[in-house]
């Protein structure tokens, strides 16, 4: 079952990284235009963990967390595509994708056993990102893609320390009132940060459709992952699930996006890749 939910919150976020990067560049053309598209995202989460509360239960606690987990769900969502804007899709996965490092180190305040090993493999990662961003002047690589890069990786390794805090508590069968609140809080800030009339915004069907399908899989996404980090190891389980959609994902932007990347970022993102891999399965 465990490996089922896995495949499950991977096909998700491969699919979610792949769309967030054809919209990002395609069609919302300013910062507007992502807010109210990770706002109509919201939304679907709001309406679909809401049918799921109907028969759960809300502690103060639960609120008060997903109070703070949606606003940082909120702030790694904008910032993600703002990322992908700016910049090609394989090298932003890597990065955005590293931060797997914080919630795994995390693992140490939850009384799990941290392996020095696995520590050296985290500091040779950061090397091999390091590569990846010797890049030529074409690469795309800018001042802005990464400030907006290093702004998700914190806010992404911050959701990973809240999912897992949640799940740590004597409240972690409240997941789906968790998950309510917090989709609630960032459909608060994203429509609040959307200037201007909604109208203006010329926002067609497909948006609408695409950020629906992005809703469905950050549904699910959310609420497996939650489930997975109150089960498995922070050192297995963050770098696993980070880790195997970067893999992925790099795949896909070769494939469907033609992102083809250079010899130096080649080196980045095999040793990126490998040294994730080892992560997960050195004891």
């Amino acid at each position: 079952m465990i490996v089922f939910l896995l495949i499950l919150t991977l096909m998700s976020s491969v699919t979610q990284n792949c769309l967030f990067n054809k919209v990002s560049k395609k069609d919302l053309k300013t910062s507007n235009h992502i807010y109210y598209f990770n706002t109509c995202i919201s939304l679907v989460c709001i309406l679909l963990f809401g049918a799921m509360l109907l028969k759960g239960t809300l502690s103060l606690f639960t609120v008060l967390l997903g109070v703070i987990f949606g606003v940082m769900t909120a702030l790694r969502n904008v910032y993600n595509m703002q990322t992908l804007a700016n910049g090609p899709m394989n090298i932003t996965l890597l990065i955005t994708t590293s931060s797997t490092i914080i919630p795994t180190l995390s693992g140490i305040f939850f009384g799990e056993q941290f392996s020095v090993v696995k520590l050296v493999f985290v500091f040779i990662l950061i090397g091999f990102i390091y590569i990846s961003l010797e890049c030529d002047k074409n690469s795309g690589i800018n001042k802005k893609w990464f400030i907006f890069a290093m702004l998700t990786f914190i806010s992404q390794g911050l959701v990973g320390v809240l999912q897992k805090v949640h799940q740590a508590s004597a409240y972690k069968e409240e997941a789906s009132g968790f998950l309510f609140i917090a989709f609630i809080i960032a459909y608060i800030y994203n429509r609040f940060r959307v200037g201007g009339n909604v109208k203006e915004l010329c926002f067609k069907r497909k948006h609408i459709f695409w950020a629906t399908i992005c809703g469905l899989c950050t549904f699910c996404m959310n609420f497996l992952n939650l489930k997975l980090a109150g089960i498995l190891p922070s050192q297995l389980f963050f770098p696993l699930v980070n880790g195997g959609s970067m893999v992925l994902s790099q795949i896909m932007s070769v494939i469907i996006f033609k992102e083809i990347p250079s010899k130096k970022q080649v080196i980045g993102l095999v040793g990126g890749i490998c040294s994730l891999i080892a992560i997960c399965i050195i004891k």
